[in-house]
């Protein structure tokens, strides 16, 4: 069993001598730092010889990201990076007040209203106020201090964004480890940022033991009861957070390696105001699947800064997902992947539910299928929004309900986000012109510090204040956003694979696809796979002629396979990594 190192808590008597679960206040151990992230300075960029400003551990310091992600004339947002007129004074360097005092506030107002619901566990703001208090004494007893690093392995509870808060009022970095990230990943995390506490779900218990062993860090404690019900320290406060990295997260992986990424504070507030926008005014009544990743925990996070409600709902099955729905008057539905839409829409025909709460349905993650992207609108009406975004740029765009019913911007991520810049540019840095593609490039205050430990992939990445996102795309000249593929998936003849995708995906047989490259004699050559809608037969040769006929002869498959199911990555993207090893070996 891991327990917190140093001294065991000992019992804290109340009245009458009962012995109550806590900690006693004493002396805690100060942690030394052996390697730090970003090294503790006064305000402003940190400068080698001569002054020269540099760049430390691959993320730039506050003032130079805020010099360079200034906004040009025209700029849609504001500017990239905000000043902090206090930062002289921080303490220990520069930190931020960020998303805290919105956190505070929005549970301070819900009080003994509900705010987080699993099952039957209901737990009020009042609740969540006294969780993190508790929390939070019992780690600063064990001798995280402020400006330090929290790691947590996340779970599917109630526990675990309530650990975010008790980062955000120890005045804390956060490391966001959702299930799935590899171990020499999360180790590389741990060492850079010098990791003072690691908290774990208990079900991944296994896994810290794991980390544990490789990388001691002075405190660590599982999320649960014996954390959170030791006896409150009093009123919570933010204190501020560092200014380089509040929140620290992995992308994806799709491209075969997850990066470390780094959001400072500003960053953050612009999450939840990007969010806010978008959605709706606060307070929201939030349907969740926790999945133990970053994006679901974030929308519960905002839920709560807008003073609303979050249902966690384990089980993601449609059925159950209805019922919720209607039980507990669910305002908002985070969806998750357009694969999890289509089967809550495709349950709905056959079995109606009253969703007369519902204001809004939030999808993305991935590509989605305009042929049932329709048919979803049309059975759940005017409530679908989808974005599209990144892990190192935030929100990038949204296609808002009144979109969902043009045919011919369903093919479309919609357009950029209030205070999002977007420019479709060549592999020089040029801007195109409306209709032609490029990589997409975005500029917002939403944009991360950068990569922990990868000054180089963050150089290459975040120029002049503006983000690559390493995506394929057009836009038109009403500012709709056309993704064609990844930058790296480039197929056989500069082709991409979207657009065969969505003719494929078009035809009433086809349920979904993917198309990809396989190695030839000759180079590379155009395959893909789709699946048969309800099983039924699929006329290949007809899709073939389908696609030449919309797209010309050189968008036609070589090779064409049905299978049963798409494989997906971690973050519920088509596998197209696998699907090529799998054909390439017949």
């Amino acid at each position: 069993m891991l327990r917190r190192r140093g001294p065991r808590p000992r019992p804290v008597r109340g009245a009458g001598g009962a012995v109550r679960r806590g900690v006693r206040p004493a002396a805690a151990p100060v942690v030394r730092a052996r390697r730090a992230f970003l090294p503790r300075r006064p305000a402003g960029p940190p400068r080698g010889r001569g002054g020269a400003v540099r760049a430390v551990r691959g993320v730039p310091g506050a003032r130079a990201r805020q010099a360079a992600g200034r906004a040009g004339p025209g700029a849609v947002g504001a500017r990239a990076e905000h000043h902090d007129p206090a930062g002289a004074a921080r303490r220990e360097g520069p930190v931020n007040r960020g998303l805290g005092p919105a956190l505070l506030d929005g549970l301070r107002a819900a009080g003994p209203r509900e705010v987080l619901v699993r099952g039957g566990l209901r737990l009020s703001g009042d609740d969540v106020l006294g969780m993190v208090s508790a929390a939070a004494g019992r780690l600063a007893a064990g001798g995280v201090r402020p400006g330090g690093t929290i790691a947590c392995l996340y779970g599917t509870g109630t526990e675990s964004p309530v650990a975010r808060i008790v980062a955000l009022a120890l005045g804390c970095r956060f490391v966001h480890v959702w299930g799935g990230v590899p171990d020499e990943v999360v180790l590389r995390a741990m060492r850079a940022l010098d990791a003072s506490a690691l908290l774990y779900a208990p079900s991944r218990r296994a896994e810290a033991e794991r980390l544990l062993a490789a990388c001691p860090v002075p405190v660590h404690e599982a999320l649960d009861d014996e954390l959170y019900l030791a006896s409150a320290t009093g009123a919570v406060h933010m204190p501020g957070v560092p200014d380089d990295a509040s929140l620290v997260t992995f992308s994806s992986g799709t491209t075969g390696r997850n990066k470390i990424v780094a959001y400072g504070p500003d960053a953050e507030a612009a999450h939840l105001a990007a969010a806010q926008a978008m959605y709706g005014p606060p307070p929201w009544r939030l349907l969740v699947t926790p999945r133990a990743r970053y994006l679901p925990d974030m929308f519960v996070i905002w839920t709560l800064a807008g003073g609303g409600t979050a249902v966690l709902e384990p089980d993601a099955r449609p059925g159950r997902l209805a019922e919720t729905i209607e039980r507990e008057a669910v305002t908002h539905l985070m969806a998750g992947r357009p694969v999890d839409l289509y089967a809550l829409a495709e349950h709905l025909e056959d079995a109606p539910a009253d969703l007369t709460t519902l204001r809004l349905i939030v999808y993305g993650g991935a590509a989605a299928v305009p042929a049932r992207t329709a048919r979803a609108a049309g059975r759940l009406g005017p409530l679908l929004t989808q974005n599209y975004g990144t892990s190192e740029g935030g929100f990038l765009t949204v296609l808002e309900p009144r979109d969902h019913a043009r045919p011919e911007l369903l093919m479309s991520v919609g357009r950029a986000v209030p205070g999002v810049e977007l420019r479709v540019r060549d592999r020089h840095g040029a801007d195109l012109p409306a209709g032609e593609a490029g990589e997409v490039w975005t500029r917002s205050p939403q944009r991360m510090s950068g990569y922990v430990d990868d000054p180089a992939r963050t150089a290459a990445a975040c120029r002049d204040g503006w983000l690559r996102t390493g995506d394929v795309g057009r836009m038109d000249a009403d500012g709709n956003l056309f993704l064609l593929d990844r930058a790296e998936d480039r197929l056989p003849g500069g082709l991409y694979a979207h657009p065969i995708e969505h003719v494929l995906t078009g035809h009433p047989a086809v349920l979904d696809a993917a198309v990809f490259a396989l190695p030839h004699a000759a180079g590379r050559v155009l395959a893909g796979v789709v699946v048969g809608r309800d099983g039924g037969r699929v006329d290949l040769d007809g899709l073939r002629a389908l696609v030449r006929g919309a797209l010309g002869a050189r968008c036609e498959p070589r090779h064409l396979w049905v299978i049963d199911e798409l494989p997906r990555t971690p973050g519920g993207k088509p596998d197209k990594a696998a699907l090529a090893t799998r054909f390439a070996a017949g």
